[in-house]
């Protein structure tokens, strides 16, 4: 297998509605070179269970468990199994689009970045988060 130009780190909790939409996202990337480590900080729903489908479908995707519920935590944990050039951090409730690594990439090759990040905008009005 090739190594993966980028690692996804997904940190969980409880994330059974919004993760399988995301992996899905991540499954239909025009770019093929990546890997996805989900970490998980203790679930009491069925999210590890919906991560470990999709790392049966999918062997670029690699589920793994934290000691700690803490996103910071899970994060160092994701980085330190990584085995790509960069790190690409995604919230769970995240949705991309199918060209998203492919236009991270893109810049990448276009310009000199050491780190960048991205423009979100929420699906909803909601401000009581």
């Amino acid at each position: 297998m090739q190594t993966p130009f980028f690692s996804v780190v997904i940190p969980t909790l409880d994330e059974e509605k919004t993760l399988p939409k995301l992996l899905q996202d991540l499954a239909s990337q025009t770019f093929f070179f990546f890997e996805v480590i989900v970490v998980d900080g203790g679930s009491r729903d069925r999210t590890v269970n919906i991560a470990r489908e999709f790392a049966q479908k999918n062997t670029q995707f690699l589920v793994s468990s934290s000691a700690e519920k803490n996103v910071s935590v899970q994060r160092n944990h994701g980085a330190k199994q990584s085995r790509g050039e960069y790190l690409v951090f995604i919230d769970a409730d995240t949705r991309i689009p199918s060209y998203y690594l492919e236009g991270l990439h893109y810049n990448l090759m276009k310009k000199e970045i050491d780190a960048f990040t991205t423009l979100a905008t929420p699906d909803s009005p909601r401000t009581d988060a």
